[in-house]
């Protein structure tokens, strides 16, 4: 007799099958993290920050070292697809677990996908073409860098090329997916510890010198140093409290997708130790070359040159050489045309990487809803032979492409790189305060409840600090409207989905009273 309890899903089976081991779930977790995408960020936006990097890392790790024992946990104890939408609806309320789990979905699918779309060419492509064309002496690549720069339209249309080929990737199943990111993510490691290797190495006087010469030949700049240096532009205090402090959100940017395996806990094996390993694993490596890009960029090029230099370029706009990235940097700097073709190339490769692993995980999650009956049943259609949702990845796709034209159009590119930062702030709250909240109200085991309740501190103060640190970029009415309204979308959602499947004879309290099948 079939128990009627079940009936409520949408199958007795989710279809999918255990393939990933512990390596496969940290490198899962390192490549939706985007490695080289938030090592350049945090290169880039700190100096606009300033503070102490090695200082501005403490509060950070301690706090996504707490979010990371909460995430293992549940992750550990719900082995399933979306383990947090499944613990959070089950254990504190079914609202708050889909717009939890759906916030996530909102940063990493067709935000973040969107922001890769463009920014495979900012990090990846045009410093290519400015390396070989500058160690070549071929003006006619660094103009055609110069030209993809300029061009949004072009730059679209390239970035929805990449997106629509490496989303479709996972269609066809989870070994070849990893065999990818084996290909992707060790390779992005060699390419960050190289940059660090090149920042530790290069003297400051061979370093700026070769920045010269490569301004001279880009942009017939004599002297870049002097300019930056003469500049009227306010250096922040290296050694004050609030600007070591406002780093905290800058780090973020990368901790915040340390928690990814979470959302694959119903594919990884032995979930108890890969979890742990996987996402603390992943807080560890970041947090060593986050903080060594940064501090060494300021040992080699100097904390005044950085600081400037990166407000002329980011804020301003008025440097006349590319935005200078890690990867160009260091390319330049290094004076050898192999580390810069392989710094440029590795940034490529993990950015196309990351729009692969952002349609797995959005996939999976979309699977999880319809499970739920909140999303359509061919949402929830998983392939037999390849054991992976198609629909919902190619569901995944169209939302990355929406999010890729959310970013491109110059009339709403200005509001919509406001969501990159209202992304991560989603983030703090939906699922992660969250997440920590239904611990803290369900569980008996005393630590645990200890390290939910201080990641909660932890999160609301970052989230304010999203909203308030200007460098950051969140803190507008823009970026407030957005926020707000991103998640009113997503309650809206989940009491529509309510609304139909009670006009259907579906009661949605009777599917929140179980855990969904495996």
């Amino acid at each position: 007799m079939s128990n009627p309890k079940r009936s409520v899903f949408l199958r007795e089976s989710s279809g999918l099958v255990r393939e990933f081991g512990i390596l496969d779930a940290l490198w899962f977790n390192i490549a939706l993290l985007g490695l080289l995408f938030s090592t350049y960020y945090v290169a880039s936006t700190g100096p606009l920050v300033g503070g102490s990097p090695l200082l501005g890392l403490l509060l950070p790790l301690i706090g996504f070292f707490l979010v990371g024992l909460v995430f293992s946990y549940i992750g550990s104890k719900v082995p399933r697809v979306a383990a947090d939408y499944v613990y959070v609806s089950r254990n504190l309320n079914p609202a708050l677990g889909f717009v939890g789990n759906a916030g996530y979905f909102l940063a990493t699918v067709p935000l973040f996908m969107g922001i890769t779309g463009i920014t495979l060419q900012t990090f990846g492509l045009i410093p290519l073409l400015t390396i070989l064309g500058y160690y070549t002496h071929n003006t006619s690549l660094i103009s055609l860098g110069s030209t993809i720069d300029s061009n949004t339209y072009l730059i679209m249309a390239i970035g929805a090329t990449e997106i629509i080929i490496m989303s479709l990737i996972p269609i066809f199943g989870n070994k070849i997916y990893k065999a990818l990111q084996w290909i992707a993510i060790p390779l992005a490691l060699i390419a960050a510890i190289g940059m660090i290797i090149v920042e530790a190495v290069v003297p400051t006087q061979v370093a700026i010198s070769r920045l010269n010469n490569f301004a001279l030949a880009y942009a017939n700049v004599s002297n870049l140093y002097h300019n930056v240096t003469s500049s009227n532009v306010t250096v922040p205090a290296y050694y004050n409290l609030y600007n070591i402090i406002s780093l905290n959100p800058v780090y973020v940017v990368g901790f915040s997708y340390i928690i990814n395996t979470v959302y694959i806990a119903g594919e990884v094996r032995n979930p108890k130790r890969s979890m742990p390993v996987s996402i603390l694993g992943t807080l560890i490596i970041t947090g060593f070359i986050f903080t060594a890009a940064l501090a060494l960029e300021y040992y080699q090029l100097g904390y005044s040159f950085t600081a400037k230099m990166m407000y002329l370029s980011i804020v301003q706009g008025t440097l006349p050489i590319p935005t200078p990235y890690l990867d160009l940097i260091e390319g330049v700097v290094s004076g050898n045309i192999v580390l810069g073709i392989l710094f440029a190339l590795a940034s490529i490769i993990q950015l196309l990487m990351y729009l692969a692993a952002a349609s797995f995980v959005g996939s999976r999650l979309l699977l999880s809803y319809a499970m739920d009956r909140i999303m359509p049943a061919f949402v929830g259609d998983v392939s037999e032979k390849r054991h992976v949702p198609i629909k919902a990845i190619i569901l995944s796709m169209i939302a990355g492409l929406i999010g890729l034209i959310l970013f491109s159009l110059p009339v709403t590119s200005a509001g919509a790189f406001l969501l990159s930062s209202v992304a991560v702030a989603i983030l703090m709250l939906f699922p992660m305060a969250v997440v920590s909240a239904a611990v803290l109200k369900s569980e008996n085991n005393t630590r645990m409840r200890v390290v939910a309740a201080l990641a909660i501190i932890y999160l609301i103060y970052t989230f304010y600090q999203y909203l308030t640190v200007p460098a950051i970029g969140a803190d507008s009415v823009v970026g407030y409207a957005i926020l707000a309204g991103s998640i009113a979308v997503l309650f809206a959602i989940f009491y529509t989905a309510k609304f139909v499947r009670s006009r259907q004879g579906i009661d949605f309290d009777l599917i929140f009273k179980e855990i969904p099948p495996e």
